[in-house]
């Protein structure tokens, strides 16, 4: 059987995949979010159309929404947790989106670089070294949020049943 990469190597990529998978965790937990402030709980009153592409334009929604809510505990929670998923994205989108310049073969280490467009500058880059451990570090961060950004979705489920049962009793009272 041929081998085109080391062990080590392979682990690297690997890990590369492994933070990519929990990276669209997170993201579905946001999308399913939107996806329930907009039809059912009133984000369509904040924004005529779902964000539904960028993950920061999907956090700013979610964000100005949550401060709509009554309910303080989730009103809290919610921009403690899109800080954390903002603050873990900078890792992602290095570890994602930039490019291996330099890597020795059966290291598990590369040197990266990844474009940034700026106001200011057309492109700047952005070099940075990364090891295995540092990219399953960040998976298993980025699984930890995806844990949270699920059970957020999960939270507004139950919103919609409590705002239901509300509306009832509120109609109910307008009926006596």
């Amino acid at each position: 059987m041929a081998t085109f990469t080391s062990r080590e190597d392979e682990q690297f990529f690997a890990a590369i995949g492994r933070l990519t998978i929990s990276w669209a965790e997170i993201e579905l937990g946001l999308d399913c979010a939107v996806d329930i402030i907009h039809r059912f709980l009133g984000g369509d009153k904040i924004d005529a159309e779902a964000p539904r592409t960028s993950l920061y334009r999907k956090m700013k929604y979610i964000r100005k929404w949550s401060k709509t809510i009554p309910e303080q505990t989730f009103r809290e929670a919610v921009p403690i947790l899109l800080d954390q998923i903002a603050s873990a994205a900078e890792t992602r989108h290095d570890m994602i989106h930039g490019i291996v310049v330099s890597m020795e073969e059966g290291t598990g280490e590369a040197e990266m670089v990844r474009l940034i467009h700026s106001a200011t500058k057309p492109t700047d880059k952005k070099y940075f070294k990364v090891t295995t451990k540092d990219i399953l570090t960040a998976a298993v961060a980025a699984s930890k949020l995806a844990t949270r950004s699920l059970a957020m979705g999960t939270g507004l489920q139950d919103l919609i049943h409590m705002l239901a049962e509300e509306a009832k009793k509120s109609e109910g009272e307008l009926g006596s």
